[in-house]
């Protein structure tokens, strides 16, 4: 009898019997649970490089040994090679990253011109793929040296950016001068926005100017802002005092300010 007992108990019953689901993995392969609940450390405990270590300051871009023309060759040899010049992409990023832990990571390898977040489209919210533009080629050729550096549960992927007709479009408009000034103008074109911007922060951010109104550019599938807007003044000293202010930091944020080119024939 005991024998028998002993052997029912040891027999799985079936109902008890389930199979094991496979968690679900994104394109890179990773549990998603795990790439959007956990925080990932992105601050490494020594800078990343074994060259940054004699470094006086994290992010702090080491003086060129040729001089001053140094950058620029650098410049032009990575545009022959079919690169743009001091700009690389990490992908792979948890959705969790924060705009400053990017930051922070790539800061050891000197200064940051531009970070670039790719968000989805419907919810705004962080896709794990960031562009990043350092005031340096230099900088941003070390900077690959991240390639393959763990954040959370994933390993991220550090590459140079390719040079595309859409980027030699981009960098030849943004050698071109600013928009004159055309009759009857009180507009100006405000860019560079961060997507929390609101009408109030535009305002108190002009706040010597007399603003009418504020037109903010809406993503017509999400209702968001698209990063850019175009304010219009009561008078013409007011549209001058804004546009004075190009270049101006707002939320972090150098805000490009020019006039508005109307479309009209």
């Amino acid at each position: 009898m005991a024998a028998e007992d002993q052997a029912a108990g040891t027999t799985p019953r079936a109902d008890k019997t389930k199979k094991r689901k496979k968690p679900k993995k994104d394109k890179w392969g990773q549990p998603i649970s795990a790439a959007v609940s956990e925080e990932p450390p992105v601050e490494p405990a020594e800078p990343p490089a074994e060259d940054l270590a004699a470094a006086p300051e994290a992010g702090e871009a080491a003086a060129p040994e040729a001089g001053e023309a140094a950058a620029p060759e650098a410049g032009e040899a990575a545009a022959a090679e079919g690169y743009e010049p001091g700009k690389v992409v990490a992908s792979g990023l948890p959705y969790t990253t924060t705009e400053e832990q990017i930051r922070k990571l790539f800061g050891w390898y000197g200064p940051l011109r531009s970070v670039q977040l790719s968000r989805f489209p419907d919810s705004g919210n962080f896709r794990g793929l960031v562009f990043l533009c350092f005031e340096s080629d230099e900088d941003a050729v070390r900077s690959l040296e991240l390639d393959g550096f763990k954040i959370g549960n994933r390993f991220m992927r550090v590459e140079r950016c390719r040079v595309t007709a859409s980027s030699n479009r981009k960098r030849k408009a943004e050698f071109q001068t600013d928009p004159e000034k055309s009759e009857g103008c009180l507009s100006a074109y405000v860019g560079n926005l961060s997507w929390n911007v609101t009408e109030k922060d535009l305002r108190d951010f002009f706040k010597s100017s007399k603003i009418t109104s504020i037109r903010f550019a809406v993503d017509k599938r999400t209702g968001g802002s698209r990063g850019f807007c175009h304010v219009d003044f009561q008078d013409d000293e007011s549209l001058e005092k804004a546009v004075g202010m190009n270049q101006s930091e707002l939320q972090g944020r150098p805000v490009k300010i020019a006039y508005s080119v109307s479309n009209r024939g």
